[in-house]
């Protein structure tokens, strides 16, 4: 059986590069990095509800769709 990469969100983290990761070892005043706070906690909670419940559904179809191809095959 072939197993699929875990879809992970991360709504409130900062988006960086490898470049700024880089940077960020040789910064000595802190604050570097600015986090997603324009948002209201019931935003980001309603936002990562709904990317769980996609998954969610995402996962019942594909293996929806994996049990149908199986039945076909036999």
């Amino acid at each position: 059986m072939k197993k699929s990469a875990i879809k992970k969100t991360n709504f409130s983290l900062p988006k960086n590069s490898f470049i700024i990761g880089l940077g960020s070892v040789v910064n000595i005043f802190g604050g570097y990095f600015e986090y997603n706070t324009h948002q209201s906690p019931k935003e980001i909670d309603t936002k990562a509800l709904q990317s769980d419940w996609q998954s969610v559904g995402e996962d019942i179809k594909k293996s929806l769709n994996d049990s149908f191809k199986k039945v076909k095959l036999c």
